[in-house]
């Protein structure tokens, strides 16, 4: 999983909220996940069932070590969630997503590590073969009775569960107290069931990690009054189009291979079945896609997805696929991830005209979860016949859907400039958990501390790792021999075979009646091969002190395994029973300890690292256009210099601001252009500096002006005194300035002030400052000079 904060949260308060849950008498115990469309729900809950098992396994206090897991999706999602999963279970192995004739029926249970797929619309009529009795006795109610009687707890997974809430509500509710699950997590972006937990996800999250688009704009630039519906459909396919060229030239000038898609929806949104107004919208997009576009299926530009018509749909999610424009209904509206589908054109006759984020969550994904520096590409835009004073959009919404879009362009053949620009790369710091390079550490410090005159070697341990081994030419036999011989002068009990192992009074087994004797009371020994794993998994955990137990009980278990094989050809239950045995239980702590204790130290000096903020550079210039939210922003009249036409304003735009910006209009013919910057973003130019604090960090400089001579000023405005950090930027922009690359450009600027009580003038200094207060030698800003 890819390291977001806004996932391990999730994933930690889901296994949390379940483990309780599961520890609460009844059944039907429920946890709510609300996350936004694109958030990665089924990772995150991948990640949290393979988290739980990990957990139940390693923890010794809880009543469950097992549990059984089915999955219900609407429609097809299912299969689209058991693809997913089934993909991040690859390499582990730790859960096997099955489909229900994949489930081995034998005994007639879920077994552990399963997790069963299954369709809503399966299980939801009494017709379906997955619900009906049989001579098998093998419906989806008799495995789950089966399982409950093994005392194996089932949690079912809820997919779109606001879905569950339609006409179908009741059937919903009589399935699932069939199955009578022990925990229901439901999964939603905007769920329905008011649950015991709710684990929340907020947008800004998943935007901050920019694995969604900052916003989504309605109609930006479509213009009204049109003869007929048939010009307007052409104006919008025109624009829908030229959206997507615009796209596809800035991929290739970030030097990505990206070909961005088009979607049509076809107007009724409530049916697969093709109407008389679908059949009419789709013959006169084709046929306006060919003739005036070029773009058809049989070149491959063109892809349909209806339910009687599936064309050139192979590969379509990928990045690189031919195809430009997707025809679709509603068959793809659930589930469909393809993160290249940019551009949006719905026509009416949708059940309403309210538009959420759901309407057009096809476009919300970022294709390389990475924003980009030019701000077009990290932005969805959607295109409708209906007029924006129709639209209507939630409330939980309006901060990400704009209907309401200023666009300002850059004026014909500007004269632009190319500066460095920084933007802040996010690294992702490693967690206090083990990982695969904590098999070294382990074995040097065997090799460490337990060598005295014969040293411990590890033959052909890491030959799988395509690594040179130091070893690999040594007998193999009598290197183990060796082994042994240094163990047993550390004390070290190897033959153990007959020896009992004591099990620790906190330690409960779940179905073993082994561990009883006719009192009642626990056993005190273990007798079978699942208790000794029970007491070696369980020690393992409480060595591990400061780390992630549930992903790092496993890691540190199974490469103790390896060494124990490695060193001394002791296997499983044997080398378990080395490890636990009383005399020798303190001498493999303190190994154990010691390779921890390095580990950390090497995990710490990682996590420091990636605390640092680290930026890259870009070469930046005046975009081609920009958009603003009417909400926020308002057109200026007459301010006919700057670079984009016409020039929009911040509402809450500072008083030097709004007055640095008058005065240069009134220098018009002595200034080519001047552009107002934006303050956050990697699309806006940016410097970085270290703040009063130390840290690193970036700030935009409010103006880039371009003198009739050719000279560039930076300036950005301040009052005296109004930002501490005032110092610091100014003199990070003179080193910025006047390092190697940008000295030959002559660049000039820094912290202008308005002298408003002396001479009038706007005031910068061309050397160092430690204040904005004390403006004297400082230089006064005219125009006038640089004609």
């Amino acid at each position: 999983m890819k390291q977001l904060k806004y996932q391990e949260k999730a994933v930690g308060q889901l296994v949390e909220n379940t483990i309780n849950l599961l520890g609460f008498n009844g059944n039907r115990r429920q946890v709510v996940l609300k996350a936004p469309t694109g958030a990665g729900k089924t990772v995150m809950a991948s990640e949290m069932l393979a988290t739980l098992t990990e957990e139940l396994q390693s923890r010794s206090d809880l009543p469950f070590r097992q549990v059984a897991f089915i999955w219900i999706a609407p429609n097809k999602l299912h299969q689209q969630s058991y693809f997913k999963m089934k993909n991040f279970f690859t390499e582990t192995k730790l859960l096997k997503p099955v489909m229900f004739d994949e489930l081995d029926q034998s005994d007639g249970i879920i077994h552990q590590g399963e997790v069963l797929f299954v369709n809503w619309e399966s299980i939801n009529s009494k017709n379906n073969l997955i619900v009906r009795d049989n001579e098998q006795g093998l419906s989806i109610y008799d495995i789950a009775r089966k399982t409950r009687e093994e005392n194996i707890p089932i949690i079912v997974v809820i997919d779109e569960e606001h879905l569950f809430w339609t006409k179908t509500a009741d059937k919903s509710k009589a399935v699932l107290e069939k199955i009578n699950a022990k925990v229901e997590i439901r999964i939603s972006a905007t769920p329905k069931t008011k649950a015991e937990y709710l684990v929340n996800i907020d947008r800004q999250e998943v935007i901050r990690e920019e694995m969604i688009k900052e916003g989504v704009l309605l109609n930006p630039d479509v213009t009204s009054g049109y003869a007929n519906d048939i010009a307007l459909n052409e104006h919008l396919i025109n624009k829908a189009l030229e959206k997507r060229q615009q796209i596809a030239d800035a991929y290739k000038k970030e030097g990505v291979n990206i070909n961005p898609l088009l979607l049509i929806q076809l107007p009724n949104d409530t049916t697969d079945a093709m109407t008389a107004d679908d059949t009419k919208i789709m013959e006169q997009v084709v046929q306006y896609l060919d003739v005036m576009q070029g773009i058809n299926t049989d070149n491959h530009r063109l892809a349909v997805w209806l339910s009687k018509q599936k064309t050139n749909l192979e590969d379509i999610e990928r990045n690189d696929n031919l195809t430009e424009v997707l025809l679709f209904k509603q068959a793809i509206a659930l589930g469909w991830d393809c993160p290249r589908a940019a551009v949006l054109l719905i026509f009416r006759k949708l059940t309403s005209d309210t538009f959420t984020v759901q309407t057009v969550g096809r476009i919300l994904r970022m294709p390389e979860q990475r924003f980009y520096c030019n701000p077009l590409l990290n932005k969805g835009y959607v295109y409708t016949d209906i007029s924006k004073d129709k639209i209507q959009i939630v409330a939980d919404d309006m901060d990400y859907l704009h209907k309401a879009v200023l666009q300002a362009v850059r004026r014909n053949n500007l004269d632009n400039v190319q500066l460095v620009s920084y933007y802040e790369v996010r690294r992702s710091a490693d967690r206090n958990r083990l990982g695969p390079d904590f098999r070294k550490v382990l074995t040097k410090t065997f090799e460490d501390m337990w060598t005295t005159t014969t040293p411990l070697t590890i033959p052909f341990l890491f030959e799988d790792e395509g690594e040179e081994s130091d070893y690999q030419q040594i007998d193999v036999q009598s290197t183990i021999v060796k082994n042994r011989q240094s163990a047993e002068r550390q004390r070290i009990r190897l033959d153990v075979k007959n020896v009992n192992i004591e099990i620790p009074a906190d330690i409960f087994f779940q179905n073993d009646v082994n561990t009883t004797i006719e009192t009642g009371q626990k056993a005190k020994f273990t007798r079978t091969a699942g208790e000794v794993d029970r007491v070696y998994i369980d020690w393992c955990r409480q060595m591990l002190s400061g780390y992630e137990k549930a992903h790092s009980t496993g890691v540190l278990a199974n490469y103790l395994l390896e060494a124990m094989e490695n060193l001394f050809e002791l296997f499983e239950t044997e080398a378990k029973k080395v490890v636990l045995y009383h005399e020798n239980r303190p001498k493999f702590a303190d190994v154990v300890s010691k390779a921890l204790d390095r580990y950390a130290r090497q995990l710490k000096q990682r996590q420091q690292e990636a605390k640092k903020r680290s930026f890259e550079q870009y070469e930046w210039e005046v975009p081609e256009d920009r958009t603003y939210t009417e909400e926020n922003y308002v057109i200026k009249d007459k301010m006919e210099d700057h670079a984009l036409l016409p020039f929009i304003e911040l509402r809450t735009a500072s008083t030097p601001e709004q007055e640095f910006a008058l005065f240069l209009e009134s220098h018009s013919d002595s200034i080519d252009w001047w552009y107002k910057n934006g303050d956050s973003g990697r699309e806006h130019y940016a410097v970085a500096y270290t703040n009063s604090q130390g840290d690193k960090s970036l700030f935009y400089v409010d103006f880039v002006i371009k003198m009739n001579n050719g000279q560039v000023f930076l300036f950005d405005t301040k009052t005296e005194n109004s930002d501490p950090d005032a110092p610091q930027k100014h003199n990070a922009l003179l080193d910025y300035m006047q390092n190697e690359e940008n000295s030959p450009k002559h660049l000039q600027g820094g912290i202008i002030i308005h002298d408003i009580n002396h001479s009038g003038n706007w005031l910068y200094s061309p050397q160092p400052i430690d204040n904005t207060y004390d403006t004297q030698g400082w230089d006064a800003f005219f125009p006038d000079m640089y004609k």
